[in-house]
C-alpha cells in the first residue's frame, strides 16, 4: 500500500533554506556600513517588513547591531571570524613556514576587513636587514599586495563599494587614483601575483598572492623585504610564493589531508 506524501515538510524547508539565503544577502549587503531599514530594503530588493524580521533575528544572536544611527554587523561575526581564521592558520601553518625557510623574509598571511588589512598569522625574518611591521599605522588594503591580491578577487563594483571615495597616500608611492588602482587589479587577477614597492611605508616592499575556495574568505599571503634587495630577490620569491599558495589550496580543499 502506498504511503500518503508528506507535502508539508519540503515547504517548510525550503522556506528556512530562503530565509537563511535572504539573511546571508542581507549581510553581504551591508558589509562594513551602517544602514537604515530602509536603505537595507533597497539594498537587498526586500519588502522594508522581511527586513525587519531577519535584522531582529540577527541581532538576537548578536550578528547585527541596531541602534539610533542603523544597523552595523555585530561582534558575532568576528567571533565567527576568529574561529575560521584559527582553523586556516592550523592548517596553513606548515607551508606558510616552509616559505619562511625558503626566503627567510617576513612572511604574513592576512584578511581583508572593510578597506583595512588585518593579519591573522606572521613569520618574522630572522636576517640582519629585515622588515618588522609596525602595529600604529593604517593597513590600507589598496596600498599594500596583501591588500591588492584580496581586492582582486573581488568584481570590479564590489571594490568600488569597499574602498573609501578618496584613497589615502601614505606615502609618495601610494596610488590615489581609482583608475590607476583598477588597471592594477586587472593584472593581478592575471598573473595572480600583487607587488608594493614603498607604497605602504618607506624603504618597504612586498609581493602577495590571494587563497580563494567556496566557503571561506579569500585570504592573502605576503612576503615583505628591505626595499634595497626586493628587485634581486623578486624572481625567487614570486616562484616560492606561488608554490606556497598551490599548497595552501590544497590543504583548505582537502582539510582532512593538512
Amino acid at each position: 500500500m502506498n504511503q500518503p506524501q508528506d507535502t508539508a515538510k519540503p515547504t517548510r524547508d525550503n522556506s528556512s533554506i530562503q530565509v537563511i539565503a535572504r539573511a546571508a544577502h542581507l549581510l553581504r549587503c551591508l558589509g562594513g556600513d551602517t544602514l537604515s531599514l530602509a536603505v537595507l530594503a533597497r539594498r537587498t530588493g526586500l519588502p522594508r517588513s522581511t527586513v525587519q524580521r531577519i535584522v531582529d533575528a540577527l541581532v538576537a544572536e548578536r550578528l547585527l547591531e541596531a541602534g539610533e544611527g542603523g544597523v552595523r554587523l555585530g561582534w558575532g561575526l568576528k567571533e565567527l571570524g576568529d574561529c575560521v581564521a584559527d582553523s586556516v592558520v592550523s592548517q596553513l601553518r606548515e607551508p606558510l613556514e616552509a616559505l619562511f625557510q625558503q626566503t627567510r623574509e617576513t612572511v604574513d598571511l592576512s584578511v581583508l576587513e572593510g578597506a583595512q588589512m588585518r593579519f591573522v598569522q606572521r613569520f618574522v625574518s630572522d636576517q640582519e636587514v629585515r622588515v618588522v611591521p609596525m602595529l600604529d599605522r593604517p593597513f590600507a588594503a589598496h596600498a599594500m599586495a596583501n591588500g591588492k591580491a584580496i581586492l582582486a578577487c573581488q568584481a570590479p563594483q564590489e571594490v568600488e563599494r569597499l574602498l573609501p571615495a578618496s584613497l589615502q597616500a601614505l606615502t609618495a608611492h601610494t596610488l590615489t587614483s581609482r583608475s590607476a588602482l583598477a588597471r592594477e587589479l586587472q593584472q593581478v587577477r592575471a598573473t595572480g601575483i600583487a607587488s608594493d614597492r614603498e607604497e605602504h611605508a618607506p624603504g618597504v616592499c612586498a609581493i602577495a598572492t590571494s587563497i580563494s575556495v567556496p566557503g571561506l574568505r579569500p585570504y592573502a599571503i605576503s612576503v615583505v623585504v628591505p626595499a634595497f634587495r626586493f628587485d634581486a630577490v623578486l624572481p625567487a620569491i614570486s616562484e616560492a610564493l606561488l608554490a606556497c599558495r598551490e599548497q595552501c589550496l590544497q590543504r583548505l580543499a582537502s582539510p582532512g589531508s593538512a
